[in-house]
């Protein structure tokens, strides 16, 4: 069958195909809580089973059968790689050290989860204070960078950044000159000076002149703050192990989050909600969005077949407009899909009237904590991330597989 990636569902054939099992057995492991199935909606008698399900058993079946190939797969949403106590995901709930974020969702800022995903006991912000002054030639640079995205800026300036005596005075715990460095990110993603006496949620809704946004701006950098071994975290731990310092460390990880899967969804859900404020055919908007390459911006992921929960925490307190609420309910609709935190973003974004790039900006600026985090608890291990290869001959029929695995679910 051809598989929609953007829903993740395949029929018994492919179900049992990629099982390697009987019909027989496949019901069996639907009934046991294993996979879930769901009517077809043309065809009510027959179902489709979850992907991400089929892939977890085909995943541990390999595990055991053969280390080699499970390690084979390891790399593309697969077995764990890497023990962490950063973040984890199991079975559709985000934790920081083990607890749910739904925890901090409602109260916490960014900087009281720092202290926590950082391991260390005070308020690491309480004395930082980052002034664009404190780097020779920012203003400059960034005038030199008006125009450019805010990842973009925040690459520059990061690696401007790199040359102040301060930012290569890192320690093993985090500290103030870490605090400094996600302060410094913030400014250079937002392009502007930021109070940076105030918790970073109120200096931004400050920036912005939106003081009624806030509260959903910190619970956005709240939600943000990690997720696991995500493309950019694992870019992070990498470059961490030969033991760079923490400057670097957010350059490299930036470089990967400017990518289609980070911030290029974003990107393309902010296009997708502007057509629908434009007036376009919903329906039409959606069939032309899933008839491409990728999956539909900014509705369902792989990991959260329920829904994300992330997104649900930021839009259930914010102020949604009419078009976005339209467009969130109809692609429910007519898919099933809900929305994930990229669509989410780009609603805040529009909700209370932020800058184009805000949605990156908060994101990036929550991400920093957690990319500091598994650098420290990386460089902490001793460990220098170094993956063996192993020699393949591409032939056609490996290469239809791989292109295949490679759509992002």
């Amino acid at each position: 069958m051809s598989i929609d990636p953007s829903k993740a569902l395949v029929d018994v054939d492919e179900a049992t195909h990629r099982l390697r099992v009987s019909r027989a057995t496949l019901y069996a492991y639907v009934s046991r809580g294993l996979i879930r199935s769901e009517r077809q909606v043309e065809n009510g008698r027959a179902h489709l089973y979850a992907l991400a399900d089929i892939e977890r058993l085909v995943w541990r079946k390999t595990r055991a059968r053969k280390p080699s190939g499970a390690a084979a797969t390891a790399l593309s949403w697969g077995l764990p790689v890497l023990e962490t106590e950063v973040s984890q995901i199991d079975r559709g709930v985000l934790t920081y050290r083990g607890q749910p974020i739904s925890e901090f969702a409602d109260a916490t800022s960014l900087e009281q989860v720092a202290s926590l995903l950082w391991g260390v006991a005070s308020d690491p912000f309480q004395n930082a204070c980052f002034k664009p002054a404190d780097v020779p030639g920012w203003d400059s640079l960034l005038a030199l960078l008006e125009g450019e995205g805010p990842i973009d800026r925040a690459i520059a300036l990061m690696a401007l950044t790199r040359r102040v005596a301060w930012a290569r005075r890192l320690s093993h715990v985090p500290g103030n000159d870490e605090a400094r460095l996600v302060q410094a990110l913030a400014c250079a993603t937002t392009g502007r000076a930021l109070d940076t006496r105030l918790p970073l949620h109120q200096a931004l809704a400050q920036a912005w002149n939106v003081p009624d946004a806030a509260d959903v701006i910190r619970r956005i950098l709240v939600c943000s703050a990690d997720h696991e071994l995500n493309t950019s975290a694992f870019t992070a731990r990498v470059v961490a192990s030969t033991d760079v310092d923490c400057c670097t460390v957010l350059v490299s990880a930036l470089t990967a989050f400017c990518g289609y899967e980070h911030t290029g969804v974003i990107g393309r859900s902010r296009a997708l909600l502007a057509a629908a404020r434009r007036g376009a055919d919903l329906d039409d908007l959606i069939d032309e969005a899933q008839a491409g390459e990728k999956p539909l911006a900014g509705f369902y992921h792989r990991l959260y077949p329920d829904g994300d929960p992330r997104a649900a925490m930021v839009l259930s307190r914010c102020r949604v407009i009419p078009e976005a609420r339209r467009l969130i309910d109809t692609v429910e609709r007519r898919t099933g899909l809900r929305p994930n935190i990229d669509i989410a973003l780009v609603v805040v974004e529009a909700g209370y009237g932020l800058p184009t790039g805000a949605a990156e900006a908060m994101f990036a600026t929550g991400r920093a904590v957690g990319w500091i985090a598994h650098a420290t608890e990386q460089r902490a291990s001793g460990i220098r991330i170094r993956p063996r290869a192993s020699h393949a001959t591409l032939t056609s029929d490996r290469s239809t597989r791989l292109a295949a695995a490679n759509q992002p679910l």
